[in-house]
């Protein structure tokens, strides 16, 4: 009799990483027992006693000349492995490695897997001008005399890829690896038997390359998860080379990339979470820090992105003061003001700006942005007057502001007003209202006059800045600066522009 069975329908889900850990772990443990085979004994303690001493006595020089059995050079590479004393006094150079590979070629596993561990855990810090490169090769030249077919776990993995792990270059070419696999840096690195180094040297310079390549490799301004992590204490203030931390790094290819472009909400973020706003005294500790080593030409970039940031506070704030006027007129001339600023910002004139906030407007920002994402401001001691400050082509100082303030362009700047002495926060409302323009005379007695307007809803104060910045010799569009609805307007009344 013939049985007939239905099919069993079933299936299997994906493996996933977490899948391995139970073998990964169990993995690490026999690794960890077999790194540890043989150091109990009299014989290996009395060698590494012996190149200890000699290491104290005389350094490098010295341990060379106290190795002469094999068990030294399993000695030596276990002191480079887990000694960081030692390596302080006994840098790894070819004369070193020359006796290493004296004493027995090639190196027994255990005594190379100790040495390939010294070199993950202190790679560039261990070795003098040159050295890297030649214990490198030393690596690499021992691994190649190792079956790849026999063994497994991560001295499998060294074998197979000692070409791009052993290499002056080595972070770099493992993250690379990762990126153009598509696959995560915690991946690749279990991939490359990196797993179980993760305080290592090696593995910290990796993860540097990799914040850095991914920020290269980003679309200009785009958001990415990244710029998050880099924001942190631990990765930003990371020694990154000598003199110059992984924060600087980072900074510089966040500024350099967008050069030339309006930068994004997002990475604008990251770069004020790291150092902050540039427009600080310069004996502030944030610009010591990190813009004195960045550069004028990246601060300005900064200053200047950072204007598009002030005015949009600024314009919320005179928005907020023309509604609560409740005067239909005000409302209407704060439309005109908003295009004639933003017409300004988007020609590129505005090379620096500096807000001054009332108390309210104060209170406004510090509800609705972040710090991080807050600029630098100064404070106005007044309840309700805020101003903006705009330095347009580096040839007319603008002074905006809300409640009833008169527009002001001044072809010079009066140092009495301190408009950009980032030492002083704190200004009078009188101080930009009124007695800028008495400084003003007292220190230009001999030059152009300024021009203080009053806003009106027929186009005569736009009319009469333009006229002003043009005689400075500032081009500008006036399809720019005014509401496409009020262009015939301004043309039949003030004539072609």
């Amino acid at each position: 009799m013939k049985l007939s069975l239905l099919p069993l329908n079933f299936e299997l889900r994906s493996w996933k990483d977490h899948d391995f850990r139970g073998f990964v772990n169990a993995r690490a443990k026999l690794e960890k027992i077999g790194a540890g085979a043989g150091k109990s004994s009299d014989r290996f303690k009395k060698a590494r006693e012996k190149l200890e001493t000699a290491a104290l006595q005389g350094g490098a020089s010295r341990v060379i000349r106290q190795m002469a059995e094999s068990i030294d050079a399993r000695a030596l590479a276990d002191l480079l492995a887990t000694d960081k004393g030692f390596v302080q006094r006994v840098h790894v150079t070819t004369d070193l490695l020359g006796r290493l590979e004296s004493l027995k070629s090639p190196m027994s596993r255990l005594a190379l897997a100790q040495l390939i561990r010294a070199y993950f855990v202190h790679y560039d810090e261990a070795t003098l001008e040159g050295g890297l490169e030649h214990w490198s090769h030393f690596i690499r030249r021992q691994l190649k005399s190792i079956s790849t077919n026999s063994g497994a776990g991560d001295f499998k993995a060294y074998a197979l890829n000692a070409d791009n792990l052993f290499q002056t270059d080595g972070p770099r070419r493992v993250v690379q690896q990762a990126l153009d696999l598509g696959i995560d840096f915690d991946n690749v690195s279990r991939r490359y038997g990196l797993s179980g180094l993760s305080d290592s040297r090696y593995l910290t310079l990796c993860r540097y390359q990799y914040y850095l390549q991914t920020l290269n490799e980003l679309e200009i301004g785009a958001d990415h998860p990244v710029l998050a992590e880099v924001c942190s204490d631990d990765v930003a203030n990371a020694q990154y080379s000598e003199g110059k931390l992984l924060g600087h790094a980072i900074l510089e290819t966040l500024i350099d990339r967008t050069a030339g472009g309006t930068i994004s909400k997002s990475w604008q973020t990251t770069v004020l979470s790291i150092a902050g706003d540039p427009r600080v005294p310069k004996t502030h500790a944030s610009y010591q820090k990190w813009w004195a080593l960045l550069g004028d030409e990246r601060i300005a970039r900064m200053r200047g992105w950072l204007s598009r940031l002030d005015l949009k506070i600024f314009l919320k704030i005179l928005e907020q003061s023309a509604k609560d006027s409740g005067n239909e007129e005000m409302e209407r001339m704060f439309v005109s003001r908003k295009y004639f600023m933003e017409g300004l910002l988007n020609q590129g004139l505005v090379t620096d700006s500096r807000l001054f906030l009332s108390a309210e407007a104060s209170h406004y920002v510090t509800r609705n942005y972040k710090s991080a994402e807050l600029p630098s401001f100064a404070r106005v001691m007044s309840p309700s007057t805020s101003m903006i400050y705009l330095n347009v082509a580096g040839k007319v100082h603008v002074i905006e502001g809300s409640h009833s303030f008169r527009l002001k362009l001044m072809n010079r700047l009066p140092k009495a007003a301190n408009i950009i002495n980032y030492g002083v926060d704190q200004f009078q409302d009188s101080a930009l209202r009124s007695n800028i323009l008495a400084q003003y005379y007292r220190e230009f007695a001999d030059g152009e006059r300024p021009l203080e307007v009053t806003h009106d809803i027929h186009l005569n104060w736009q009319n009469k800045a333009i006229r002003h910045m043009r005689d400075a010799g500032i081009s500008i569009e006036v399809g720019k600066m005014i509401a496409r609805s009020r262009i015939r307007d301004y043309k039949a009344k003030f004539g072609s522009y």
